[in-house]
């Protein structure tokens, strides 16, 4: 990746994970500020994937400031919404299926993964 482009992905990061702040702050860190962000970046994230699907003339730093580090770090739930769509839309429901299931199974796992080895940590 380009020096420009890294700068501005950290630039769009900076930015949404911000947005993300104020608004968890905003609404007291409740799991409601989570929904709202998610929903929120997935169609910002759509609406921005139609747009330059439509639009090709936006530089790449712009695009990687906007999708990778304002989307991005505004919630990766975003990401994972936009790569099932690209599932759907391309046909590969073994895909969708695997990627979509697998990656809800694994963030579970991996969640009671990591509170036994805290629970592992803070019992030694």
């Amino acid at each position: 990746m380009q020096v420009k482009n890294s700068f501005a992905v950290i630039a769009g990061g900076a930015v949404g994970a911000s947005l993300r702040g104020v608004i968890g702050t905003v609404l007291n860190g409740s799991p409601i500020a989570t929904f709202i962000v998610n929903i929120v970046g997935s169609i910002l994230l759509g609406f921005f994937y139609q747009f330059v699907r439509s639009s090709p003339h936006l530089s790449d730093s712009v695009k990687k400031f906007i999708a990778t580090g304002l989307l991005g770090s505004f919630t990766t739930f975003s990401t994972y919404s936009l790569d099932l769509f690209v599932y759907i839309r391309e046909g590969h429901f073994w895909g969708l299926a695997l990627y979509g299931g697998g990656s809800i199974l694994a963030g579970i796992l991996s969640v009671i993964i990591g509170v036994s080895l805290a629970e592992k940590v803070g019992r030694d």
